[in-house]
């Protein structure tokens, strides 16, 4: 795990991650061309590829439990804290095709080493029990 940029200090002084770790989810996700479309109420909507900034995933779960893998877009990043829009797949081969679509739509540059490991090996390399986990080891990838 990467460790935070922040001085010791600073990081001492902060909410815990699950606070500076924003999450809006997804609703009925579908990967496409030009982004995320998602339920909004009785409207559908895309989040614009152009609008991640970084792409994450993670394996949540325990080892003898049900386990999913998490997508999470981070589309806003403020000085200790990050918006991302999140959704949730199946492990297996639907969720590498999701990982190869987006690491081809947003770039490799915009992808974490867990979504490409996803993408060309069909597991992510982040496996955390829950996503409060997630939340903190994101944040410490991201610097924050």
């Amino acid at each position: 795990m990467q460790t935070s940029a922040l001085s010791p200090d600073v990081a001492a002084s902060l909410p815990p991650p699950s606070a500076r770790y924003h999450v809006d989810v997804l609703p009925w996700p579908e990967v496409g061309e030009h982004g995320v479309t998602y339920s909004n109420g009785s409207c559908r909507e895309t989040l614009q590829w152009a609008s991640v900034l970084l792409a994450l995933a993670a394996e949540v779960g325990e080892p003898e439990g049900v386990r999913t893998v998490v997508i999470d877009l981070v589309v806003e990043r403020k000085e200790t804290e990050v918006v991302v829009c999140r959704f949730d797949v199946e492990p297996g081969p639907e969720a590498q095709e999701i990982a190869m679509e987006i690491a081809a739509s947003v770039g490799r540059a915009r992808c974490s080493r867990t979504l490409l490991a996803l993408a060309t090996d069909g597991a992510a390399s982040r496996q955390v029990p829950d996503l409060d986990t997630l939340a903190e080891e994101a944040l410490a990838e991201l610097g924050l």
